[in-house]
């Protein structure tokens, strides 16, 4: 192959009229399009660290409230043991009322009880009396009768008592 200046001078003319319409025609057109592609490339950045300095604040604030209600149930929890304490106390306090006025009229029910009955003994125990003085005077004044109805009444007033 043979150097041909008329070619080479033709070719790189040609070359340089295509760069410098390229430049003229063409690369406007390119620059405009890399210019926009990197402003799409900024703001898509600007939006990404937007999103995320968002997205931080949502997540402090989120924490904020996972405290807030941490708290808030803790308390809730605190209160609603001392309701439950007081209320235990209270059924506790009112039960124990109730036991000592049942005691209370237990015992005012033994003593009634054990009033008539000692009421009901000292009949028994003056009828007996009486009945013994009119076997008595029924019987001779001897001493050995006496002695004897004596020991009668003593034992009917024993087992009459058991």
């Amino acid at each position: 192959m043979e150097f041909n200046l008329n070619v080479f001078v033709l070719q790189l003319i040609t070359f340089l009229v295509g760069m410098w319409l390229s430049s003229k025609i063409f690369l406007p057109y390119l620059r405009g399009w890399m210019e926009s592609r990197q402003k799409k490339i900024e703001e898509q950045l600007a939006t990404a660290e937007k999103r995320q300095k968002d997205a931080e604040a949502l997540k402090v604030e989120f924490e904020t409230k996972v405290r807030e209600l941490e708290q808030n149930t803790a308390d809730i929890l605190q209160r609603t043991r001392q309701e439950a304490t007081h209320a235990r106390d209270g059924a506790i306090q009112a039960a124990r009322k109730e036991a000592e006025l049942i005691l209370a009229e237990a015992r005012k029910a033994i003593e009634s009880e054990r009033q008539s009955v000692a009421q009901s003994l000292q009949k028994e125990v003056g009828t007996l009396a009486v009945t013994i003085a009119e076997k008595i005077l029924r019987s001779s004044v001897d001493a050995k009768a006496q002695e004897k109805l004596i020991q009668e009444g003593v034992r009917e007033l024993g087992a009459k008592k058991n």
